[in-house]
């Protein structure tokens, strides 16, 4: 009896533990606030933002944007290009950039990192971030031929404006695109990072060649050839009255000569 009264009491007890609800795995703050910082950590710290395009009457096209770096300003970008052209032409684009204020105004200091081809210091940009004296430019695309091509560097002077010119013409007649990327080299947590920035899209319309004029020799026989039958009838009126215009002399002669031979 007393075994089968154990054996009643351990099924209730297993039925009880079965249909008890499960507490959920408290959640660790510890590993959420590690979560938050590795995604901030992994978010460009360097963007492009505020970009502005305005078109002119004479085609001109004018596109600004910002550089900021944790939302502090690093610099104004100013971007110069016609929006249309025809094949075999050429234009220029104009980069610039103006560097903000508050770079103009920081210290440099020895660079922490060692890659060999940067300068040897930075600016302390406050934070984890310390931004070389360099950026780079370069322009991709598959339907223009872009002189000079590849990424071309130029070291940052805080007090002036940092120019990049190039020159291109279009392979390719339709809706092109090209576009201007921009890299800044920086110091990152300790470590040499290249940041890339946004790329800033351009759009030109491309149109066909302009048709060549014709020389002057072409022109004056493909005018006669197209008005053949009226240059004709204008040649034959003309033989008619040079003709009648010589039987007059002559008859006039004619009568003329009588008189002079009775003096």
């Amino acid at each position: 009896m007393k075994k089968l009264a154990l054996i009643f009491l351990l099924l209730f007890l297993s039925a009880c533990a079965a249909t008890s609800p499960q507490t959920p795995p408290s959640s660790n703050p510890t590993s959420a606030a590690a979560a938050t910082q590795l995604a901030v950590a992994t978010r460009a710290p360097i963007r492009v933002q505020d970009i502005k395009t305005n078109t002119q009457a004479d085609g001109s096209v004018n596109t600004t944007a910002q550089v900021t770096a944790n939302n502090l300003g690093l610099g104004q970008i100013d971007v110069s290009y016609r929006d249309s052209m025809r094949i075999g032409e050429s234009q220029t684009l104009r980069l610039r950039i103006s560097p903000a204020q508050q770079l103009v105004s920081l210290t440099p200091v020895a660079a922490p990192g060692k890659t060999p081809d940067l300068p040897q210091f930075v600016f302390k940009f406050g934070g984890n971030i310390d931004i070389y004296p360099l950026m780079i430019a370069e322009i991709r695309t598959l339907k223009f031929d872009v002189t000079p091509s590849g990424p071309i560097k130029r070291s940052v002077d805080p007090k002036s404006e940092i120019i990049w010119d190039w020159i291109f013409s279009p392979r390719e007649t339709g809706r092109q695109d090209l576009f201007v990327e921009i890299s800044i080299p920086a110091v990152i947590n300790g470590v040499d990072s290249t940041q890339v920035l946004q790329d800033l899209p351009l759009v030109i319309q491309v149109q066909s060649p302009t048709p060549t004029p014709a020389p002057l020799t072409n022109q004056i026989g493909a005018s006669i050839a197209n008005n053949a039958g009226a240059i004709i009838v204008a040649l034959i009126g003309l033989i008619g009255t040079v003709i009648g215009l010589m039987y007059k002399a002559k008859s006039d002669q004619a009568k003329a000569e009588p008189k002079h031979s009775k003096k």
